[in-house]
This record gives structure tokens, sequence and C-alpha cells, in this order.
């Protein structure tokens, strides 16, 4: 039986979906087979884990098999696959109890961070182009931006304030700044006279116009803010915002391909050594922070 808005925690509710949450505290089998039912996060497990199942077996594991594997394209690849894997396991677990709603999306935050990350990581390994002292800082810069301006920054006040009223504005904020930055890597290529010819940069601006979509239907809650109650299971803007994603890696999938070449994705080169060390970097700091935020999260209470 499924429970309407004001029979469960603030914490577990959207804004403007009425009905369609599962119960609490139930076996954490109950929520894996919950994935087969009809609730309002089914359509987000799905429009993340078949993706998640296609980049797999379409690319990562073609790549892998590869006789050259380029370094650059596997680390968008992973980034891509852990985002789509963690999103789609956070819809599909959180809805058990307050701190597991913590936890998983915890989880989801971190795989975001992830994303952003490899992202960057791939454009800086398959840049030709940049400066020497863009060469030295961007890689330290953009963990600085992500783990530092992004990721913390939403994990903390998800976990201390999660009902403060300005945290979407601050992290779609935050995830405005870190787009702007992963793009530096391509200004070069931007300004270049002859980039019509390029045959990657409308797939990487075909990404960023995603991204743009996306934020709409997150930030401003379109169109469940019109009609709550109407698209409780299917059609609000979570789910919209989820197929913009979908297209947004997509785009960076095909373009990365493009990108790079086998002689540049080759692993001893510095910059993908450097790539590779900043990648496992971020996973260790990222790990350690989930597990801090969650033994401070044990300590506090979300009904108040």
């Amino acid at each position: 039986m499924l429970l309407r808005d004001e029979q469960v925690p603030l914490l577990l509710k959207r804004k403007h979906v009425v009905s369609g949450y599962r119960p609490l505290n139930q076996p954490k089998s109950f929520y894996l087979k919950s994935a087969f039912s009809s609730h309002n996060e089914v359509f987000n497990v799905w429009t993340h884990f078949v993706p998640a199942i296609i980049l797999l077996f379409a690319y990562l594991v073609p790549e892998l098999l590869s006789p050259l594997p380029r370094v650059p394209v596997l680390i968008l690849q992973v980034g891509i696959f852990l985002l789509l894997i963690a999103s789609s396991m956070a819809h599909l677990m959180h809805s058990r109890s307050e701190l597991d709603h913590v936890f998983w999306f915890l989880i989801d935050f971190s795989g975001i961070a992830l994303f952003g990350i490899t992202i960057g990581l791939q454009r800086y390994s398959s840049s030709d182009h940049m400066s020497l002292i863009m060469k030295i800082v961007y890689v330290p810069l953009l963990l600085l931006v992500v783990l530092g301006g992004q990721y913390f920054s939403t994990c903390y006040l998800f976990v201390f304030k999660p009902h403060y009223k300005r945290r979407m504005e601050l992290r779609m904020g935050s995830c405005f700044l870190l787009a702007c930055w992963l793009y530096i890597p391509l200004h070069y290529r931007y300004q270049d006279p002859e980039s019509a010819g390029d045959p990657a940069l409308p797939l990487h601006s075909r990404a960023f116009q995603w991204l743009v979509f996306s934020g709409i239907f997150m930030g401003a809650h379109i169109p469940e803010r019109f009609a709550p109650g109407f698209f409780d299971i299917v059609g609000y803007g979570h789910q919209l915002f989820h197929l913009c994603i979908d297209m947004v890696a997509w785009n960076l999938l095909d373009a990365a391909n493009l990108d790079c070449s086998s002689d540049e994705g080759h692993v001893h080169l510095p910059r993908n050594i450097v790539a590779v060390i900043a990648l496992i970097s971020s996973i260790g700091m990222i790990g350690y922070n989930v597990h801090t935020m969650m033994q401070k999260a044990k300590t506090k209470r979300y009904d108040e």
C-alpha cells in the first residue's frame, strides 16, 4: 500500500508530489523488489539503470577489450557508469528510513561528484591546446571546485541543514560553476577559426544544453508545481532531469570517443597518469566523507 505525503517524514517528501510513497521500515528486499512495482521513484530507478547497462556493454566493455584502451575515455565511462548506478540505487533504496535516505543520497551526491571530476579529467587529458600554467593548475582547481565547492557543501547542507530554504539554489549555483570550469579545456577549440570542422564540439555544446534543461526541470520542479498530484508516478521534474542527464552522458561519451586517439590514450603519458591519480585520490576522499557524514547523521534528529 502506497502512502501520501502527510504519512511520510518531511525529509522523504518531494515538493508537489502528493502520493506514491513506499512504506517505511520494511526489509531491504522489499525495496529491491519495488523496482518492479508502481511508486513515485520507479521511473527514477529505471531511467538511470537501463542507460548504465547500455553504457557498460556498448561503451565500457568494448573499450576495455580494444587493442589499445584509451585511459581518458575509460575514466569518463567509469565516471558516468558510477553516476548512473549510484543514482539508480539511491532512488531504489532511500525510502526505508531517514537514515537510509541520508546514506543513499550521499552515495548519489558522490556519483555526481565523480561524474564532474571524470568529465574534467577526460577533457584535460585529451586537450593539446592548454597553456603551461593551465596544465599545471587545472586538475587541482578541478578537484577544489568539485569536492570543495560542490560536493562537500552539498553533503554538509544535506546532513546538517536539510530543510534550509536556499539549499537547492546553492546546489544549483555550485553545479553551474562546475559546469563552466569543465569547459575550460575546450575554450581554445571554441576560439579556433577552424572549429566548424571539429566534429566533437557540437556534441560538447549539446551536452551543456541538455545540462541546462536538466537544471530547469529539477530546480524549478516543472511540471509538478503546476499540477500537484498529477505527475506523482510519471512525469515530475526530477524524472525529466534524469532523462536530460542521460542525454548529457550520451553526448559526452560520443565526444570523448572523437577527442581521444589511441596515441593520446596511452597509460604512460604524464597527463593520463595525473588523471588516474586524481581519480583514485578523489574516490578516497569521497569515501571518507560519506563515512564521516554518516557518523554525524546517526546523532541527528531529522523530524525537527
